[in-house]
């Protein structure tokens, strides 16, 4: 009963769906009252935190828990106005009802995934147990992309095992140098998000109506972020296209915004 869209597993549309809520949350806030999007942003917004709760992803709400408190910092007068409540209490209470109608099967779901000491959970966790081996090995390139599976096949039995970790695959198949570079990449975007709510705050002593576009944005995509990169600790997603169409929508934020001179 857990959907998964069209990515093939739960967690992966869990972990996903951490990009739009994060996203469209700080930019429904400041919407004005009579914006013809405002009621529909709330109705979507909604919908997605109930999918969220729906794939029974600890990942995804971890990732949604991190990106949420980045944002809990610049739009904390917001955590206690109508706008905010009213969409997560309406989906809480959905939920809610929906939980009750069928309360022993859903004990039964939710007390699955919250066990920590499940196969499940040992598989994401012992993972990392490959790390110290490989930097020892072959500390400066790694195994080489794809080829976690190949190496550890003797060990797993299987042919298409892999690290269920993005930080495991980045560190195992291109060693120290290959963490570095991306490790660079990404701090560079976070720079060039920084750059984007400078240039929010600038718009705003301008009294430039487009800062309550670009300032909101800002912070959404940094939320996003860094709740990905959280979520990812235990997943794959930030090798999938999706993430990097949205690192490109990220880093086209200051260049877009900047005012023509």
């Amino acid at each position: 009963y857990r959907p998964n869209a069209l990515t093939g597993d739960p967690n992966h549309l869990g972990i996903m769906l951490i990009v739009p809520l994060l996203i469209l949350t700080p930019v429904y806030l400041r919407l004005e009252r009579d914006h013809r999007l405002r009621r529909r942003l709330a109705l979507l917004i909604a919908f997605l935190l109930a999918v969220e709760f729906a794939t029974l992803s600890r990942s995804g709400l971890l990732g949604l828990a991190i990106g949420a408190g980045v944002l809990a910092f610049p739009y904390r007068r917001y955590l206690t106005t109508r706008a905010l409540i009213v969409p997560v209490a309406s989906t809480l209470a959905v939920l809610g009802a929906i939980v009750l109608a069928r309360l022993h099967f859903f004990e039964v779901v939710i007390r699955s995934r919250l066990q920590t000491g499940g196969g499940s959970s040992n598989v994401h966790l012992q993972v990392y147990d490959f790390v110290p081996q490989i930097l020892h090995s072959h500390p400066l390139f790694g195994l080489g992309l794809n080829n976690f599976s190949l190496y550890y096949e003797f060990v797993t039995g299987k042919t298409n095992w892999g690290p269920h970790s993005f930080y495991v695959s980045l560190i195992v198949e291109t060693g120290i140098v290959g963490t570095l570079l991306f490790a660079s990449f990404l701090g560079w975007v976070f720079a060039r998000l920084r750059a984007a709510r400078a240039l929010g705050r600038s718009l705003a002593l301008a009294r430039d109506p487009l800062a309550a576009r670009v300032r909101p944005l800002a912070w959404g995509v940094t939320a996003a972020l860094a709740g990905t990169m959280a979520a990812n600790a235990f997943y794959l997603t930030m090798q999938f296209y999706y993430f990097y169409a949205f690192l490109v929508l990220a880093l086209a934020i200051p260049a877009v915004f900047r005012p023509s001179r």
